[in-house]
């Protein structure tokens, strides 16, 4: 007993020595050691690479890390306020942080977070500093070298290397690892690495595009530009764009100067809301109503079910009054078309014209190539979110006054990446493509997986039909309402389309509208198909003047970088010059006058022009250099409502004034003889009310007697002319 007694206190004494000597002697070492262990890295499979078509590095992966603080070791850790100070001054330097989120932080206890996302190369810095308690966990992260660059296509990864949004997310699975399915017999894929994805979008396009709707978007201040360009003949898409796109290695910061002036005031859910809009591709996940860029497919469908051709004739009067309760109205008032066939309806975009071309298809068939051309269906893109659009589910969704605005893009909604390939299979002989954006599936040695390639969902038209498609869409920009469309040493064919912006309440929203224009080149041999939309542009609205020149810019660029041979002659040594004129405040006749005599055409977009009706806004706007004969969209105020807008007389004879202002029904002062040379208030000022309107006359070479009857003719015959003009001129 004594024996066993004196063995068990040595023994303990000897643990006790022990147990001071690990606390007191060698506590710098373990405290190391065990920062050592807690310092670890996340292993996981590298994800695969994203590469452009042209072998374009266009996503990465790069190793970063996450910092903690063990408050608890901290604390119990020889001189820790001293290593605490010195945290705090790491933490302060290298990460960024300030004081106050530092003490934060400290406050808390255990293991606490105190930056995430660090660069390699700072976590090592703090790493180094052997401060007790501070664990580095390294993790693989995603790198997109071109920031914003397709970031609505490409998409990003999470920190646990899942995908989020486009491509990242949609091809999740491969990028993780690479799939069995298609896989060689001799592929050499290590199990810890994903499959890389070779794009179809070319990365100088993109930039191309990308830089192009940025210029145009400083200029007109529009909610939203998107581009698509598709290779017509087999549905790969080279480029595609919005210039509501997001820095990809930050896709959690506001992107607007208006985001980020209200972004520390918002709620978590407020913010989440946002990014989710941020992140949205609109080219395959929002809808939009086509307005006119849709007569291509009513177009179409007339001529491959036979019921109308090129040459056959309609009637415009301007109105649509036979359906109870709508009327339908045509851009070319207060001058309608008159008789028109039906390719100078395409061209001219005349909304009668397609109305009856709906009806002479009927509910059945023009649902029917909606249906056929993709439209209420996903087209199956590689994108996720992809929506369907609306459109009628049957014939007993449309009456009268659906089918009407149908045929001319009203009352249907439709996805950007529907549009564009339905018109691309409107131009490539009749075949509904699968548009996609992902060209191969390698494994890390460049071995092919997975080849995608044209995929034809069904025919929708005959090549016949297609060839002559061809030929109308060429008619459009070459003497229609797309003129500002075309590509110098290229045939193009296009469409216009400008369409009211529908509200969520129902109806659509006041003096906010979507320009648009699909354009195909080169026509002969279709390579590109391009399709823009303006999304509430301020000022003009015009799809042939604010989305047309946005089109011809991307098409160039495609066809450039395509090394597409070009097809036409040098356009710009032929084709004449004119200045548009300044017709704003003048009244329409007098604006159709100086127009036709500089060589141009003009287009109404306005429903009701009376006699005092005055042109309040014009596209081209004054001052800008345009092929000859290029229509002039005008705005017409009709000027009938309590406040008058004075209009600008100068150069009118007394006779012509008096007229008007009789008509007007406005007090009016007449000074002197000849024709005006001032007038109080001046044109474009609002009339007051009770307000009188003083015009001054002086002796003009017009007055004298020998000249009376030559003045009366040439202005009758300006008149006609302009008349002339007025029957011309385009819708859009």
């Amino acid at each position: 007993m004594a024996f066993l007694y004196v063995f068990l206190c040595l023994l303990f004494f000897i643990l006790w020595v022990r147990v001071g000597y690990l606390q007191i002697v060698d506590a710098d070492n373990l405290t190391r050691e065990a920062l050592a262990l807690t310092t670890k890295s996340v292993k996981r499979p590298e994800r695969g690479l994203i590469f452009d078509a042209d072998g374009n590095k266009l996503v990465g992966n790069i190793s970063k890390s996450d910092i903690y603080i063990d408050t608890n070791i901290l604390a119990a850790a020889k001189d820790s306020q001293k290593e605490r100070e010195k945290l705090r001054r790491l933490a302060l330097k290298t990460l960024d942080m300030t004081e106050a989120k530092f003490d934060e932080r400290m406050k808390k206890s255990g293991y606490v977070l105190l930056k995430n996302n660090v660069e390699r190369s700072v976590a090592l810095r703090l790493k180094d500093s052997d401060i007790p308690g501070l664990v580095v966990e390294d993790f693989e992260a995603r790198t997109y070298p071109n920031n914003d660059l397709a970031s609505l296509v490409i998409g990003f990864a999470g920190k646990e290397g899942d995908g989020r949004y486009g491509i990242e997310k949609y091809y999740d699975d491969a990028l993780r690892l690479a799939p069995t399915f298609g896989k060689k017999k001799d592929s050499q894929v290590p199990i810890n690495a994903g499959a890389n994805l070779k794009l179809t979008i070319s990365e100088s396009l993109q930039r191309k595009v990308e830089d192009v709707l940025d210029s145009h978007q400083e200029k007109k201040h529009a909610h939203r530009m998107t581009a698509i360009v598709q290779e017509t003949q087999t549905g790969a898409i080279r480029a595609m764009a919005s210039t509501d796109d997001y820095d990809l290695n930050h896709p959690s910061r506001p992107t607007t100067k208006e985001q980020k002036a209200v972004w520390k005031d918002l709620k978590d859910e407020q913010r989440s809301q946002i990014l989710f809009d941020n992140w949205r591709n609109f080219s395959v996940s929002d809808t939009y109503e086509p307005g006119s860029t849709f007569k291509t497919i009513t177009a179409a469908a007339a001529l491959e079910e036979d019921t109308t051709n090129p040459k056959k004739h309609y009637y415009c009067t301007g109105y649509v009054r036979d359906i109870p309760g709508v009327t339908i109205t045509c851009t070319s008032l207060p001058n309608p078309h008159g008789d028109i066939t039906m390719d100078k309806a395409f061209s001219e975009s005349c909304n009668v014209t397609f109305v009856n071309m709906g009806r002479e298809l009927k509910k059945e068939g023009l649902l029917k190539y909606i249906r056929a051309f993709g439209f209420g269906e996903v087209t199956g893109i590689d994108l996720p979110a992809e929506q369907k659009g609306i459109v009628p589910t049957s014939t007993k969704e449309i009456n009268e006054a659906r089918l009407a605005t149908m045929s001319y893009g009203h009352g249907i909604a439709v996805t950007p990446i529907q549009m564009v390939t339905a018109v691309s299979a409107v131009a490539n002989g009749g075949y509904l493509l699968k548009p996609y954006v992902v060209d191969e599936i390698q494994d890390v040695s460049g071995n092919v997986l997975v080849k995608q390639g044209r995929t034809v969902r069904r025919q929708v038209i005959s090549e016949t039909t297609s060839e002559t498609m061809r030929t109308l869409l060429t008619h459009v920009v070459d003497h229609g309402t797309g003129t500002m469309g075309a590509v110098n040493r290229y045939h193009v064919g296009g469409k216009t389309g400008t369409a009211g912006k529908v509200s969520d309440t129902g109806g659509y929203e006041k003096d906010k509208y979507i320009s648009s224009f699909v354009s195909v080149a080169p026509i002969e041999d279709p390579k590109y198909t391009v399709l823009v939309i303006v999304e509430e542009p301020e000022g003009d609205y015009f799809g042939g003047t604010v989305a047309a020149p946005i089109a011809s810019e991307i098409m160039a660029a495609a066809l450039q970088e395509g090394d597409v041979p070009p097809t036409g002659s040098d356009q710009s040594k032929k084709v004449k010059k004119v200045i548009v004129p300044d017709v704003k405040n003048l009244l329409l006749e007098d604006a159709g006058k100086v127009l036709t005599d500089a060589g141009l055409k003009f287009n109404m977009a306005s429903e009701n022009v009376g006699d005092f009706g005055m042109v309040i806004q014009q596209a081209p706007e004054a001052g800008t250099e345009v092929d000859e004969n290029t229509i002039v969209d005008l705005k017409i105020d009709p000027n009938d409502g309590k406040e008058r807008t004075v209009p600008n007389f100068r150069g009118k004879t007394k006779q012509e004034v008096e007229k008007i202002l009789e008509s007007s029904k406005l007090d009016y002062v007449l000074e002197g003889e000849g024709t005006v040379v001032s007038q109080e208030p001046l044109a474009g000022d609002i009339l007051p009310k009770d307000a009188k309107i003083h015009i001054r006359f002086e002796a003009d070479v017009r007055d004298k007697p020998s000249d009376n009857n030559a003045d009366g003719n040439n202005r009758r015959e300006a008149k006609e002319k302009t008349n002339k003009a007025r029957n011309k001129a385009g819708s859009n």
